[in-house]
């Protein structure tokens, strides 16, 4: 998102009961389902537990030949330090951010008190980041600390989160309640916006102006104008999910797992100005440093595919990672890190030219 999630993102399923599919779809899913039910359950005796989905895909078991770093449980949202020196994993099935040292490829430390954490975003220019957590909760990390300096808790289970390009707002998707919640950097709550059904992923235009959710169960992408309140929708079917920005937020790369597609949306237009197919399970779209190549994270075959992002044709490389992969930071022209939700691990990959 987030791509993210993000994380960003962004929902995946997790509050509700869709599980795996024929395709294979996210163990994840259903784990948290379990694991938030577990955390109720353990609070009041009128929550559920799921059970496990015979349709699991678990065909997929990839050895990634590039160097893997073990993290916390259930990898997913990456955050990269502006100075690149450290990089941040959200672990969605623990209490845990795992921050790893990009100079020895190890974890260092890891920023406990965070309740599922889904996704990240900077704020501004600011040493801060904000993480939001499945379990209800935002919290504001000093980033140069490896410190949460601020958190709250809400009512809605909360998914992708993105922020305007000053760091002073901050808009995370409140799953449940089915809308994004506009907020302070105090967490206060300042405005709220309606959504779709199963909202996951958030983005934010160029010009601070739009947000872009995307809405799992309706196959949507809703376009809200964040003064007016005035809101699109966009059908594009099968599940949109996580959300990427270009450098300057002028378009957005958009994942639709079930269509095994993703979009290149233009925030200025608010059109899709580019399908890319092929793609076997997306997770997060991202986009290279110098803007040439767009790589994309397949979570059923555990690779990641690349196109030219001029002629948005696939180009003749991939790169074989670890099992059920989600997240994707590019750290420079020849190396990148890849979340492996199956694993529990981070890959290490040296990016061709």
């Amino acid at each position: 998102m987030f791509s993210k999630t993000q994380i960003s993102n962004r929902s995946k399923d997790k509050i509700y009961k869709t599980t795996i599919d024929a395709k294979g779809k996210k163990v994840r899913s259903w784990i948290f389902f379990v694991a938030i039910g577990l955390f109720a359950a353990c609070t009041s005796n009128n929550q559920e537990s799921a059970s496990k989905d015979s349709t699991e895909d678990d065909s997929v078991k990839v050895a990634s030949p590039y160097p893997t770093i073990p993290v916390g449980k259930g990898p997913d949202a990456l955050f990269l330090t502006p100075d690149s020196a450290f990089l941040y994993v959200a672990n969605v099935e623990d209490t845990i951010i795992s921050v790893i040292d990009t100079q020895s490829d190890q974890v260092v430390q890891s920023i406990s008190g965070i309740r599922y954490p889904w996704g990240f975003s900077r704020l501004g220019d600011s040493d801060l980041v904000a993480a939001s957590g499945w379990d209800k909760q935002v919290a504001i990390i000093d980033y140069k600390k490896h410190e949460i300096v601020n958190k709250k808790t809400f009512s809605s289970n909360l998914g992708g989160i993105t922020s305007s390009s000053d760091g002073q707002f901050i808009y995370v998707v409140a799953n449940s309640s089915k809308e994004v919640l506009k907020l302070n950097n105090s967490l206060d709550i300042l405005d709220t916006y309606p959504t779709g059904s199963g909202p996951d992923g958030v983005g934010i235009s160029k010009n601070d102006q739009k947000l872009y959710v995307t809405n799992t169960k309706d196959g949507t992408i809703s376009i809200i104008e964040t003064e007016s309140g005035k809101i699109q929708t966009m059908k594009k079917g099968g599940k949109p999910e996580l959300i990427h920005p270009n450098a300057d937020n002028s378009f957005l790369l958009i994942s639709n797992f079930h269509k095994n597609e993703a979009y290149v949306l233009s925030t200025v237009s608010d059109k899709i100005i580019q399908t890319l197919t092929d793609l076997n399970g997306p997770e997060e779209i991202v986009m290279s440093h110098d803007g040439k190549k767009i790589y994309t994270v397949s979570f059923n075959s555990g690779k990641v595919y690349v196109f030219d992002a001029n002629t948005y044709t696939k180009l003749d490389m991939e790169y074989t990672v670890g099992r059920k992969p989600i997240g994707l930071e590019i750290i420079s022209d020849s190396k990148a890190y890849v979340s492996n939700y199956g694993d529990n691990t981070v890959s290490v990959l040296e990016l061709k030219n």
